[in-house]
């Protein structure tokens, strides 16, 4: 807890603003994972799986026992999408209403990735402007204090310089890599979801 303080008394408001900058990044990886897992849950498999088992393919029948499994939270979507493939509609229409319906609830769930990416960005640049002020400081010192300049502080000059460029890679790595993670979970949630629809429609 003292090494930290010291840290930020050492860093300043460049070290603060990279330690919120880590906080914002963990809330965001933790609420992104906490939304995928959820989507994960729906089993979209499952459902198709005991559609094929159904001797007459029957959606209407497969949903109200499907349906009746899962937790009230998970129902709307299996029902918003059974509902869409067995209308009277026309294919046109019916893909309208799944693109529509698959843009609004994954809409939510790439909320917040944009600033991951910024973060993992904008954190080294921090870091950097740390280190070129904290050089300019001990070159300040320098030029202050001739050949009388304590080489201690220059040292602690330096030392202040690198601690923000350290902090501004130690947020950047873990955000730039989260973002990247979770994007790619993201699609393959999307792919889960439209070989579901795919499928569905074969055998409406």
């Amino acid at each position: 807890m003292e090494s930290f303080l010291l840290y930020l008394d050492k860093g300043g408001v460049i070290f603060t603003s990279l330690f919120a900058l880590s906080i914002i990044t963990i809330a965001i990886v933790t609420l992104k994972i906490t939304e995928i897992y959820f989507l994960r849950k729906l089993d979209f498999s499952k459902f198709y799986s005991l559609l094929i088992a159904d001797k007459n393919n029957n959606i209407n029948d497969v949903r109200e026992g499907f349906i009746d499994t899962l937790p009230k939270s998970k129902q709307r979507i299996i029902l918003s999408i059974v509902d869409i493939i067995s209308s009277n509609n026309s294919k046109i229409d019916i893909e309208k209403e799944i693109d529509s319906l698959k843009n609004k609830e994954f809409k939510q769930i790439y909320s917040f990735l944009p600033s991951l990416e910024v973060i993992s960005q904008v954190s080294p640049l921090v870091g950097l402007l740390g280190t070129v002020i904290g050089m300019i400081d001990s070159f300040n010192e320098l030029e202050l204090g001739g050949s009388l300049v304590d080489p201690a502080i220059l040292a602690g000059g330096i030392w202040t310089a690198l601690l923000t460029t350290a902090m501004g890679l130690i947020v950047a790595i873990p955000a730039l890599v989260s973002h990247y993670f979770l994007e790619k979970k993201i699609n393959d949630l999307i792919d889960d979801f439209e070989t579901l629809i795919s499928k569905l429609s074969t055998l409406k």
